[in-house]
């Protein structure tokens, strides 16, 4: 009988809510079959704009664990994080892997100033975050923490590459090219990692 639930424990998957496609996407990742993941927010969606429904917050309480990226991306959302460690809820906030001191300042719209929440934009962030994706589902599940590591490491190999074909394009373009124009200032880290001057 014993066996038997050690069997049906390293069958059960973790359940993980993220709230970003991004976080989505990397928990995927290094996660594999060992997890099943629901993404709160859709392409194509503001996660500065995003309000939690009932649904989310009962999702988010029911989770094995909750990645998010932190730093006011998910702006409307900071009290129901406080709330989920209150609860002792695990948690994986993943600007929490980067040095402080490498955030770049950020104007919000309403005059408030932060830090730059847009973290993915600079592959170097990104594998920091990563890690701490790893980190937090080997805790949460140890019983699979080899998986993970082997996952994890294939992911940062993806990442490399990745790094160096950004590089390279960059690169390509004359520096006195290297204008980025958008419409929404979301692309510093990008800008800083790879020469680029951006223009919101």
């Amino acid at each position: 009988g014993c066996g038997k639930d050690t069997a049906q424990d390293s069958q059960k998957k973790l359940n993980i809510v993220a709230t970003t496609t991004m976080l989505t996407d990397l928990v995927k990742e290094i996660g594999g079959d060992h997890v099943t993941v629901q993404g709160l927010m859709g392409p194509g969606v503001d996660p500065h704009l995003y309000q939690a429904s009932a649904g989310d917050v009962t999702a988010m309480s029911k989770a094995d664990v909750v990645v998010y990226n932190g730093i006011h991306l998910e702006g409307k959302m900071g009290s129901i994080f406080d709330n989920l460690t209150k609860q002792n809820k695990a948690t994986i906030r993943v600007s929490d892997a980067i040095d402080p001191a490498t955030l770049l300042d950020f104007d919000e719209e309403d005059g408030v100033k932060t830090k730059d929440p847009h973290i993915w934009f600079d592959v170097a962030n990104w594998k920091l975050a990563a890690k701490a994706v790893y980190e937090g589902l080997a805790k949460a599940d140890p019983t699979h923490k080899e998986d993970y590591q082997k996952r994890y490491d294939a992911y940062l190999t993806k990442l490399d590459e990745t790094d160096a074909y950004v590089k390279a394009q960059a690169e390509s373009i004359p520096k006195e090219s290297r204008v980025l124009v958008t419409a929404h200032d979301a692309f510093q880290y990008f800008a800083r990692a790879y020469g680029f001057e951006v223009k919101g």
